[in-house]
């Protein structure tokens, strides 16, 4: 490579950028400033301007104007020259940087319910999560509200949440619909594998907290039809709950999942909610800032497969939405 024969000052050298080699290596390429313009898109006056303050930052003319066009001048074609390199070298650093990043890994956290965790299992989260390409996923297991509270605080990256809240911060995905089920204990369980909403409201209940979604969910749709909602035992522990209900001393409105084992093993016994069905709808929730990791299409295909193995499986009434 040459030398540059002509000065460059360093305050100078520093004002040129890609932009005018583009410009530039395109007006000699196609001979004529009107056609370099349209190859590149851009108005002639600007691509004109560009060159001009490129020949005015090195203080020597870069292109002869004749009648066909232009040429390049003996300092334009030693410029030329670099700026074949300089720009080659601009494209290897880009797509180098750019495959760096492309393999870098990203962390995320994933707020999931208790529900989704004995339905699906940790063991198959962790098989599922390993489809994601460059992403590190840790899951954090609590209530939906606390999930919501934690996606507030910047303690999630994206959760799997029934909490019906509207926040404009965050971008809502809704995945299923599933039915709440009436537990109670065996002995007092009747044969009917059904039972209405105004029996359930007639009935000794437990639930986990005013702040959980089940608790909000049924004292709204008491509201709607002018019911009342008496809860006998407020307990921010599934757990106890379900304790009570095994014990006959209460009863209680839950997700399937929420008491899987019990039910499989006949220490508690569901029925079905009806007129009205009580329903809660899980969404996958995210920051808007999330957007484009949350969105690349293999963690899609990773929350879609969760909401596939719940639809699946056995126990849950849930509608794919």
């Amino acid at each position: 490579m040459p030398v540059l024969s002509f000065h460059l000052r360093d305050a100078e050298a520093r004002r040129i950028n890609l932009k005018q080699l583009i410009y530039f290596r395109k007006a000699i390429e196609a001979g004529n400033i009107t056609q370099a313009a349209k190859e590149l898109n851009v108005a002639q006056t600007a691509l004109g301007i560009q060159i001009r303050n490129l020949e005015k930052e090195l203080g020597v003319s870069l292109l002869e104007r004749h009648s066909r066009g232009v040429a390049a001048t003996p300092g334009g074609e030693l410029l030329n020259r670099y700026a074949e390199e300089i720009l080659a070298l601009a494209e290897e650093a880009r797509q180098a940087v750019r495959k760096l990043a492309d393999n870098q890994t990203t962390s995320l956290k994933l707020g999931l319910t208790p529900s989704i965790v004995r339905l699906v299992g940790d063991d198959i989260l962790i098989d599922l999560s390993r489809t994601i390409p460059n992403i590190a996923l840790r899951m954090v297991e609590e209530f939906s509200f606390v999930l919501m509270r934690l996606l507030e605080q910047g303690e999630l990256s994206c959760a799997l949440t029934f909490a019906p809240d509207q926040d404009p911060r965050f971008v809502r995905r809704a995945l299923l619909e599933e039915d709440l089920f009436y537990l109670t204990a065996p002995a007092l369980t009747p044969e009917s594998a059904t039972i209405t909403f105004r029996e359930v409201l007639n009935s000794e209940l437990a639930l986990t907290g005013r702040q959980d979604v089940v608790f909000r969910t049924v004292e709204e749709m008491a509201g709607r039809l002018g019911m009342d909602l008496a809860v006998a035992y407020e307990v921010q522990s599934i757990r106890a709950v379900k304790n009570l209900v095994a014990k006959g001393i209460a009863a209680t409105i839950m997700p399937y999942g929420a008491a899987e084992g019990e039910l499989r093993s006949g220490a508690l016994k569901a029925r079905l909610i009806v007129a009205p069905s009580v329903t809660r709808t899980l969404m996958f929730v995210y920051p808007r800032e999330m957007s484009a990791t949350v969105d690349d299409p293999h963690f899609r295909a990773f929350i879609d497969a969760i909401a596939d193995r719940l639809h699946a499986a056995e126990g849950p009434v849930t509608r794919r939405l």
